[in-house]
């Protein structure tokens, strides 16, 4: 049986997190694209496929956060199913994709934010 070292286990982690973190900002170039080209369906496409990548991580979220995430983009996910104009369609896929920067920054895969309390903030 081969037991791997924590050092092993931690670089793992850590490229993980780095591959989707790019795997994140391809999908919103995607979006972005999309969006210019007015290609709604390709854009919630791809919102659905940004909370495929984001869902393990809202899982691990406290549960009352994580049924909050769930609910929320279900009902996003019926607004924007049940939108009959170009301009409600927009209107609900732009709530989405920024639901989802939110999920992404609470699941930590977003910008670096410090406190300027913290210890070597200038």
């Amino acid at each position: 049986m081969v037991f791997k070292s924590e050092t092993e286990t931690q670089i793992s982690k850590y490229n993980d997190a780095v591959f989707s973190i790019s795997r994140l900002h391809q999908m919103w170039l995607n979006c972005n694209a999309y969006i210019r080209r007015g290609n709604f369906v390709r854009w919630k496409f791809e919102l659905d496929m940004i909370w495929l990548e984001l869902s393990p991580d809202v899982k691990r979220q406290k549960e009352a956060e994580s049924k909050r995430l769930i609910k929320t983009n279900k009902e996003l996910m019926i607004k924007i199913s049940k939108a009959n104009t170009k301009n409600t369609i927009f209107f609900n896929l732009m709530n989405r994709h920024q639901f989802l920067r939110e999920v992404q920054d609470i699941a930590g895969k977003a910008g670096v934010y410090r406190d300027e309390n913290e210890e070597g903030f200038e």
